[in-house]
């Protein structure tokens, strides 16, 4: 009987409708990690499943052999059915700093390190924005609706907007 470790994954759907480009890697994790962690694939994409030994080592009649392990073919799938949805999920100009990668917990570890500081510099480009965003002309409608679609960009980066940070 098969273990429940070795039944295929779970479809993981289509890529997401908005693909990966240098400016919206918050927002794209945010689209793209539901599917595989409903596909229970968060392990392999995070390294923290990592692949189990290609060969067992097998005592048959006294003497030690190896033969190919089953559960390392299930994992290697797995993988690369990960690695195909995460290619097809990021733009060309993404695609080319990753395509020289074989599992997908290396390109997830290369798009992640790429693209952190990168994140943590439009926030900060945000929140100048937020405190030095003047009504001037703008109608107020304007105005507040301006102000909430870039604490919304910066709450999608997982950080907060204080009330204070709202006051113009």
């Amino acid at each position: 009987m098969a273990s429940s470790s070795n039944s295929a994954p779970s479809p993981l759907g289509p890529p997401v409708a908005e693909k990966l480009t240098r400016d919206n890697f918050v927002l794209w994790k945010a689209q793209f990690l539901p599917a595989i962690r409903g596909a229970q694939l968060m392990g392999i994409l995070d390294g923290s499943s990592p692949a189990p030994p290609k060969v067992l080592s097998v005592e048959k009649d006294g003497k030690a052999e190896e033969k190919p392990n089953p559960a390392y073919e299930v994992w290697v799938a797995r993988d690369q059915q990960l690695l195909g949805h995460l290619l097809n999920s990021i733009n060309k100009e993404v695609l080319a700093q990753v395509a020289t990668l074989t599992t997908s917990a290396e390109v997830w570890a290369t798009l992640e390190g790429s693209f952190t500081a990168h994140s943590r510099a439009r926030v900060t480009n945000l929140r100048l924005q937020l405190t030095n965003m003047k009504k001037g002309d703008m109608k107020m409608a304007d105005y507040l609706a301006k102000m909430k679609n870039i604490s919304d960009e910066i709450a999608s980066a997982g950080k907060t907007v204080d009330a204070d940070d709202m006051v113009g």
